[in-house]
Protein backbone atom coordinates (compact mmCIF):
# COMPACT_ATOMS: atom_id res chain seq x y z
CA UNK A 1 0.00 0.00 0.00
CA UNK A 2 3.05 2.15 1.27
CA UNK A 3 4.16 1.83 -2.76
CA UNK A 4 1.21 4.06 -3.91
CA UNK A 5 2.15 7.06 -1.98
CA UNK A 6 5.44 6.90 -3.38
CA UNK A 7 3.28 7.39 -6.96
CA UNK A 8 1.12 9.77 -5.49
CA UNK A 9 3.77 12.01 -3.79
CA UNK A 10 1.46 13.62 -1.64
CA UNK A 11 0.17 12.99 1.59
CA UNK A 12 -1.89 15.35 3.60
CA UNK A 13 -2.27 16.17 7.44
CA UNK A 14 -5.35 16.63 9.03
CA UNK A 15 -4.47 18.21 12.68
CA UNK A 16 -7.29 20.51 14.07
CA UNK A 17 -10.16 20.19 12.20
CA UNK A 18 -14.00 19.12 13.27
CA UNK A 19 -15.72 16.04 11.50
CA UNK A 20 -17.28 18.39 9.43
CA UNK A 21 -14.47 20.33 8.12
CA UNK A 22 -12.44 17.05 7.28
CA UNK A 23 -15.05 15.44 5.31
CA UNK A 24 -15.65 18.45 3.46
CA UNK A 25 -11.73 18.60 2.91
CA UNK A 26 -11.04 14.88 1.74
CA UNK A 27 -14.21 15.21 -0.67
CA UNK A 28 -11.96 18.19 -2.47
CA UNK A 29 -8.78 15.35 -2.27
CA UNK A 30 -11.00 12.79 -3.46
CA UNK A 31 -12.50 14.64 -6.74
CA UNK A 32 -8.47 15.82 -7.05
CA UNK A 33 -6.68 13.02 -7.21
CA UNK A 34 -4.97 12.89 -3.54
CA UNK A 35 -6.01 9.89 -1.87
CA UNK A 36 -3.52 9.72 1.34
CA UNK A 37 -4.56 11.46 4.35
CA UNK A 38 -3.14 11.29 7.73
CA UNK A 39 -5.30 11.87 10.93
CA UNK A 40 -3.30 13.41 13.66
CA UNK A 41 -3.81 11.53 16.97
CA UNK A 42 -2.63 14.56 18.87
CA UNK A 43 -6.36 15.69 18.60
CA UNK A 44 -8.51 15.12 21.15
CA UNK A 45 -11.37 13.91 18.74
CA UNK A 46 -8.92 12.31 16.10
CA UNK A 47 -10.88 8.63 16.84
CA UNK A 48 -14.13 10.05 16.04
CA UNK A 49 -12.64 11.98 12.68
CA UNK A 50 -11.15 9.24 11.45
CA UNK A 51 -13.98 6.84 11.64
CA UNK A 52 -16.24 9.27 10.20
CA UNK A 53 -13.79 9.67 6.95
CA UNK A 54 -14.10 5.48 6.87
CA UNK A 55 -17.34 5.53 6.53
CA UNK A 56 -17.85 8.20 3.86
CA UNK A 57 -14.41 7.36 2.06
CA UNK A 58 -13.33 3.54 2.71
CA UNK A 59 -12.29 2.55 -0.64
CA UNK A 60 -11.53 6.17 -1.94
CA UNK A 61 -8.76 7.14 0.58
CA UNK A 62 -6.10 5.54 2.28
CA UNK A 63 -6.62 7.09 5.51
CA UNK A 64 -3.78 6.71 8.23
CA UNK A 65 -3.09 7.56 11.90
CA UNK A 66 -0.43 10.30 12.96
CA UNK A 67 1.42 11.12 15.94
CA UNK A 68 0.94 7.10 17.40
CA UNK A 69 4.04 6.57 19.45
CA UNK A 70 2.29 5.18 22.79
CA UNK A 71 0.53 1.53 22.78
CA UNK A 72 -2.64 3.19 23.98
CA UNK A 73 -2.81 5.09 21.01
CA UNK A 74 -1.70 2.77 18.50
CA UNK A 75 -4.68 0.33 19.54
CA UNK A 76 -7.60 3.45 19.24
CA UNK A 77 -5.94 4.15 15.89
CA UNK A 78 -6.38 0.42 15.00
CA UNK A 79 -9.77 0.46 15.88
CA UNK A 80 -10.68 3.84 14.79
CA UNK A 81 -10.13 2.20 11.17
CA UNK A 82 -6.37 3.37 10.27
CA UNK A 83 -4.79 1.98 7.63
CA UNK A 84 -1.17 2.57 8.37
CA UNK A 85 0.31 4.80 11.41
CA UNK A 86 3.00 7.37 11.59
CA UNK A 87 5.00 8.39 14.33
CA UNK A 88 7.29 12.11 15.11
CA UNK A 89 9.55 9.54 15.96
CA UNK A 90 10.88 6.34 15.59
CA UNK A 91 8.81 4.14 18.36
CA UNK A 92 10.17 0.84 18.83
CA UNK A 93 7.13 -0.21 20.85
CA UNK A 94 5.29 1.18 17.62
CA UNK A 95 7.12 -0.63 15.09
CA UNK A 96 7.07 -4.09 17.24
CA UNK A 97 2.84 -3.83 17.31
CA UNK A 98 2.97 -3.42 13.78
CA UNK A 99 4.97 -5.82 12.64
CA UNK A 100 3.23 -8.31 14.63
CA UNK A 101 -0.09 -7.06 13.06
CA UNK A 102 0.96 -6.16 9.74
CA UNK A 103 -0.05 -2.63 9.58
CA UNK A 104 2.10 -0.29 7.64
CA UNK A 105 4.42 2.04 9.49
CA UNK A 106 6.06 5.25 8.26
CA UNK A 107 8.83 5.69 12.29
CA UNK A 108 9.68 9.33 11.77
CA UNK A 109 13.61 10.28 11.87
CA UNK A 110 16.00 13.00 12.18
CA UNK A 111 19.02 12.54 13.20
CA UNK A 112 21.77 9.99 11.37
CA UNK A 113 20.89 7.65 14.31
CA UNK A 114 17.31 7.86 14.48
CA UNK A 115 17.73 6.65 10.51
CA UNK A 116 20.23 3.76 11.06
CA UNK A 117 17.80 2.45 14.11
CA UNK A 118 14.87 2.53 11.70
CA UNK A 119 16.95 0.88 9.13
CA UNK A 120 17.82 -2.24 11.87
CA UNK A 121 14.36 -2.65 12.50
CA UNK A 122 13.38 -2.89 8.93
CA UNK A 123 11.75 0.30 7.63
CA UNK A 124 13.30 2.11 4.87
CA UNK A 125 10.07 4.55 4.00
CA UNK A 126 10.94 7.11 6.83
CA UNK A 127 9.29 10.50 7.63
CA UNK A 128 11.78 13.19 8.33
CA UNK A 129 10.26 15.50 10.71
CA UNK A 130 10.76 18.16 10.84
CA UNK A 131 11.27 18.66 7.10
CA UNK A 132 14.61 20.13 6.48
CA UNK A 133 16.42 20.69 3.43
CA UNK A 134 20.22 20.51 4.13
CA UNK A 135 19.56 17.15 6.21
CA UNK A 136 17.47 15.92 3.38
CA UNK A 137 20.66 16.21 0.87
CA UNK A 138 23.35 15.35 3.34
CA UNK A 139 21.46 12.05 4.29
CA UNK A 140 21.49 11.38 0.05
CA UNK A 141 25.29 10.06 0.53
CA UNK A 142 24.87 7.79 3.73
CA UNK A 143 21.56 6.90 2.84
CA UNK A 144 20.59 6.46 -0.50
CA UNK A 145 18.00 3.17 -0.38
CA UNK A 146 15.99 4.97 2.10
CA UNK A 147 12.82 6.50 0.95
CA UNK A 148 12.58 9.98 2.90
CA UNK A 149 9.16 11.57 3.74
CA UNK A 150 9.54 15.15 4.85
CA UNK A 151 6.71 16.77 7.28
CA UNK A 152 6.36 20.13 8.02
CA UNK A 153 6.28 23.58 6.79
CA UNK A 154 5.39 22.43 3.11
CA UNK A 155 3.68 24.80 0.65
CA UNK A 156 3.66 25.32 -2.88
CA UNK A 157 6.86 27.79 -2.14
CA UNK A 158 9.19 25.00 -1.51
CA UNK A 159 7.84 21.46 -2.26
CA UNK A 160 10.30 21.29 -5.66
CA UNK A 161 13.41 21.77 -3.30
CA UNK A 162 12.22 19.06 -1.37
CA UNK A 163 11.54 16.83 -4.18
CA UNK A 164 15.08 18.12 -6.26
CA UNK A 165 16.63 17.74 -2.36
CA UNK A 166 15.60 13.68 -2.80
CA UNK A 167 12.40 13.78 -1.04
CA UNK A 168 10.12 10.40 -2.15
CA UNK A 169 7.02 12.11 -1.29
CA UNK A 170 5.97 14.94 0.99
CA UNK A 171 3.59 15.42 4.01
CA UNK A 172 1.57 18.32 3.71
CA UNK A 173 -0.59 19.74 6.43
CA UNK A 174 -2.32 23.34 6.89
CA UNK A 175 -0.97 24.68 3.66
CA UNK A 176 -4.35 22.43 2.23
CA UNK A 177 -5.68 21.01 5.47
CA UNK A 178 -6.02 24.87 6.35
CA UNK A 179 -9.16 25.38 9.13
CA UNK A 180 -9.74 28.98 7.88
CA UNK A 181 -10.68 28.29 4.32
CA UNK A 182 -12.77 25.07 5.30
CA UNK A 183 -14.53 27.36 8.26
CA UNK A 184 -15.44 30.09 5.46
CA UNK A 185 -16.21 27.21 2.64
CA UNK A 186 -13.70 28.68 0.32
CA UNK A 187 -13.34 25.60 -1.20
CA UNK A 188 -12.28 26.75 -4.72
CA UNK A 189 -8.81 28.10 -3.26
CA UNK A 190 -8.60 25.08 -1.80
CA UNK A 191 -9.01 23.21 -4.79
CA UNK A 192 -6.16 25.64 -6.71
CA UNK A 193 -3.64 24.88 -4.00
CA UNK A 194 -4.29 20.80 -4.43
CA UNK A 195 -3.88 21.09 -7.84
CA UNK A 196 -1.03 23.71 -7.79
CA UNK A 197 0.81 21.05 -5.80
CA UNK A 198 0.06 18.27 -7.64
CA UNK A 199 1.35 20.18 -10.62
CA UNK A 200 4.50 21.03 -9.06
CA UNK A 201 5.50 17.77 -8.32
CA UNK A 202 3.66 15.52 -11.22
CA UNK A 203 2.08 12.90 -8.90
CA UNK A 204 -0.10 10.75 -10.17
CA UNK A 205 -2.98 8.64 -8.62
CA UNK A 206 -3.69 5.16 -9.77
CA UNK A 207 -7.02 3.38 -8.27
CA UNK A 208 -7.04 3.20 -4.42
CA UNK A 209 -8.47 -0.49 -4.50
Amino acid sequence: MLEKLLESKILVVIRGLNVKESIDLCHILSENGVSFVEVSFSDEDAPDVLRALKSSFDGKLFLGAGTVFEERTYYEALAAGAHYVLSPGLSWKVAELSKRDRISYIPGVFTSTDVQSALGLGFDLLKLYPADLNLLRSYRGPFPKVRFVPFGGITDVNVAQYFSSGASAVGIGSYIANKELLREKRFKELVERVRKIKQIIGGSNGPVC
